[in-house]
């Protein structure tokens, strides 16, 4: 029986293979925001499709199609080192991007990678992220001025990540066509306004005639300072 979308099978390869957006962008060669515009239902195919299929250890035809069984005989997902902790420690991946909060950083990268991590008890983490596990909070470095003075370029914000449609009013990191911003969003009647805490960059917004451009990629929960001050 053919199984439903694109989205859908490749969301259920990813469940079954235990591989996160992050970790089959890494292993297919794919950019991330592919990824996730191919997990949200927003894009139709593409043409990495067996480059994906390899890398979650599906049969291509059944990726592409629905059509026959998901793996052949020993078919297996490619083997991703798994990040590993010590019993009672939270880590969270500092991700190589760096999200916009000024008019938009170009969006380049081919995959996202993990430059290091930071370490919290677990009772520490809860007190923080709450109730999230460690794989739905990531570290992303602000760019920009268009958050001040919230959130001051070069700072270290915390996203939750399996967060990928908008909610409640927040700061979100998302990517806007071919752009990574970090801004506020806030539902205004029927439109998606998008603002800057520094009034001196107007607002703009998501209509339902450009919100196929819109990528969520994570609602941000806490940000660090870098703010150096002398004494």
């Amino acid at each position: 029986m053919k199984n439903e979308t694109l989205a859908e099978r490749l969301n259920q390869a990813m469940e079954l293979s235990g591989m996160s957006q992050g970790a089959l962008a890494k292993a297919s060669g794919v950019a991330q925001p592919t990824i996730w515009r191919l997990t949200s239902g927003n894009a139709r195919g593409s043409t990495k499709i067996v480059e994906i299929a390899n890398a979650l250890g599906v049969r291509t035809e059944w990726l592409s199609t629905g059509l026959g069984p998901m793996r052949s005989d020993g078919q297996q997902p490619l083997s991703i080192a798994p990040t590993s902790s010590l019993p009672g420690v939270f880590r969270v991946d500092v991700l190589d991007m760096t999200v916009s909060a000024g008019p938009g950083s170009f969006m380049i990268s081919e995959f996202v990678e993990v430059l290091h991590a930071i370490e919290f008890t677990t009772e520490h983490a809860r007190s923080l992220f709450g109730n999230r596990t460690q794989h739905d909070v990531k570290v992303m470095t602000v760019d920009g001025d268009s958050m001040c003075p919230t959130i001051q370029s070069g700072d270290r914000l915390f996203f939750d990540v399996s967060v990928r449609n908008f909610k409640v009013d927040g700061v979100y990191a998302f990517v806007f066509g071919q752009h990574f911003h970090v801004k506020r969003l806030q539902m205004q009647g029927l439109q998606l306004a998008v603002l800057s805490d520094n009034p001196a960059y107007k607002d703009w917004y998501v209509t339902e005639e450009n919100q196929d451009q819109l990528y969520i990629m994570g609602k941000a929960l806490i940000h660090e300072s870098i703010a150096y001050n002398k004494l």
